[in-house]
């Protein structure tokens, strides 16, 4: 994977329902940082929701990376 190369990670947060976003990044530290970088900008503008069952904020890695 080359330095410039970003992955897919869908990242979310819970607070009873699970909100959850797609994001490009590195890993999942930066995911994080971006999905709450959106939300502190949007609101849940870019979210999706549903019922959830994890830790308060995720991320997870989708298989496909970007080439930017």
């Amino acid at each position: 994977m080359s330095p410039a190369a970003t992955r897919r990670y869908v990242v979310g947060f819970e607070s009873w329902t699970k909100y959850q976003t797609v994001v490009l990044a590195s890993n999942k530290q930066v995911a994080i940082a971006k999905a709450k970088a959106l939300y502190d900008l949007n609101g849940l503008g870019d979210f999706s929701i549903s019922d959830g069952g994890e830790e308060p904020w995720h991320a997870r890695y989708l298989g496909t990376e970007v080439q930017s």
